[in-house]
């Protein structure tokens, strides 16, 4: 029986896990993911050998998969320059609002204020759209790097590689620096049309495509395990997954249109497969983006929320003592001071009643898709003297749900593929009240993936299709999650509701 191993490297958690060849979990372990490189490599390197050891063996092949836009700068000898930097790190946001604003010119020659490039006047972002399938933010890799030239102008210098965490990961596990085309779209330099990287786009940060990585496919092998790890063979083959939603879709076999992934973790991101690319205007009027699809042959829309298991993590985290240092950061800190609150959540949501009779907008960082307002907040609307705390937290949960059943409506709408199932992996599936509202204000049956990680599983098995093809990935086992019609009803005068009030206009 072959052993393939997975890792997912998260915003919360990196996880390394073991698996048959159906992705049934054989042994895993999961970290806080660290905030620099050295130390990720270190945690990934133990967490293999952890699992070698208690299955007694090493993989055959090795999959990495993991968040697209956090990445780092490297140096010629392929050492980081800075530690991490996150795909939520506020750094950029100035830059990125130059790039959208109208009177910036951004056609100057290359090297002068902006770099240079041709992508059109300054603000032209149908045209960045048309080209990289993104709207422009702070998210995105670009931003950064043109941060970091206005600001620390002796990192870009010195820069020989960017490399995303999963490249970052293969890198430091076989010697041979790659990434994947749905990491590479993230970067906001990257061509989805012509599959290249963007020189234009690239100059305006005094780039080149050389400090990118090569692209290669993700049942490609990268190269052949180097570093050394007790329990693990030299030479086992490692491939690049792909960007972590786009893999936990396709292992959990949203694959084609009418059929749609809900990938649940501290960001949540609804992806549909569609036939065609949006028109730009329309892809950037709702937010979502036109991804590569994993093999290549066509598009993926998804919609983000940024603060979905965010939002949860948040509320547990004000019950955190003011003194821990953690509670200062409002997610990221609060995400990590909160992550044994977890096993309090089944007595804190006991007795709550559904439907809370609370409508959250959990729009912690603002909302994305299918309707941008960078400046949305949460708010919660029918809050009462009889309303407990796990009322909070399950009204929490409840906006999520409501915002992910519009963002699926939206998406169906551009497609022309009206949703047929919604397929939900991800961490909160082991919160038994939140799958329950999601499929109570899904109006299409709802399957869940209950492997212990959708990502890491299907890094394992795209992994152990190295050298294949991906339409032999095995699909992750998929449950029925039952639907209550009584709940159901309930629920949906209160969409309605949260309909109009998120369509609502705030100043």
């Amino acid at each position: 029986m072959a052993l393939l191993c997975g890792i997912d490297v998260g915003t919360t958690h990196v996880k390394v896990g073991f698996f048959d060849e159906r992705g049934g979990c054989v042994s895993s372990v999961r970290r806080p993911t660290p905030r620099t490189l050295p130390a990720l490599v270190a945690a990934v390197l133990e967490a293999l050998e952890e699992c070698a050891a208690r299955t007694g063996r090493g993989p055959d092949t090795i999959g990495i998969a993991g968040m697209a836009e956090t990445g780092v700068p490297l140096d010629d000898s392929g050492s980081p320059l800075t530690p991490l930097l996150w795909w939520n790190d506020p750094r950029g946001t100035q830059e990125a609002a130059a790039l959208r604003d109208p009177a910036a010119s951004l056609n100057a020659p290359r090297g002068g204020a902006w770099g240079g490039g041709d992508v059109g006047s300054g603000g032209d972002v149908a045209e960045v759209y048309a080209r990289t399938g993104r709207w422009v933010d702070a998210k995105a890799p670009l931003a950064k790097w043109l941060w970091l030239r206005a600001h620390e102008p002796d990192v870009p210098a010195a820069m020989r590689w960017w490399a995303s965490v999963p490249d970052a990961v293969a890198y430091a596990l076989t010697g041979v620096l790659r990434t994947h085309e749905t990491l590479a779209a993230r970067t906001l330099a990257y061509d989805v049309v012509r599959r290249d990287y963007d020189e234009d786009l690239l100059s305006l940060a005094g780039l080149r495509p050389g400090h990118l990585a090569p692209t290669v496919r993700a049942v490609e092998p990268v190269g052949g395990l180097t570093a050394r790890v007790s329990g693990v063979a030299a030479g086992v083959p490692v491939v690049i997954a792909g960007h972590d939603h786009a893999v936990g879709a396709w292992a959990s076999g949203v694959r084609r249109p009418g059929h749609v992934a809900d990938s649940m973790g501290t960001a949540e991101a609804v992806l549909a497969p569609a036939a065609h690319r949006p028109d730009p205007r329309t892809g950037l009027a709702m937010g979502i983006t036109a991804d590569p699809s994993l093999d290549g042959t066509g598009t993926v829309l998804v919609g983000g929320l940024p603060t979905s298991g965010g939002m949860l993590d948040w509320l547990l985290g004000l019950t955190t003592a003011p003194e821990d240092p953690p509670a200062r950061g409002v997610v990221e800190g609060g995400a990590r001071a909160t992550a044994d609150k977890y096993a309090a959540l089944p007595a804190l949501l006991d007795g709550v009643r559904l439907p809370t009779g609370i409508i959250a907008e959990p729009y912690l960082r603002g909302r994305v898709a299918p309707a941008p307002d960078r400046g949305r907040r949460v708010t919660m609307f029918g809050m009462g003297p009889d309303h407990t705390y796990g009322d909070l937290l399950a009204a929490a949960m409840e906006g999520t749900c409501l915002h992910t059943r519009w963002t699926v409506a939206e998406l169906a709408a551009v497609t022309g593929a009206e949703a047929e199932r919604l397929v939900v992996f991800g961490g909160q599936v082991r919160i038994p009240l939140w799958t329950r509202v999601k499929a109570a204000l899904s109006p299409v049956p709802v399957d869940v993936v209950r492997a212990d990680d959708a990502v890491c599983a299907g890094a394992a098995l795209i992994a152990g299709q190295a050298g294949g093809s991906l339409d032999d990935v095995p699909v992750l086992p998929r449950e029925p999650q039952p639907h209550d019609p009584g709940l159901a009803a309930a629920y949906r005068p209160l969409y309605e509701r949260f309909l109009t009030i998120a369509r609502q206009e705030r100043g």
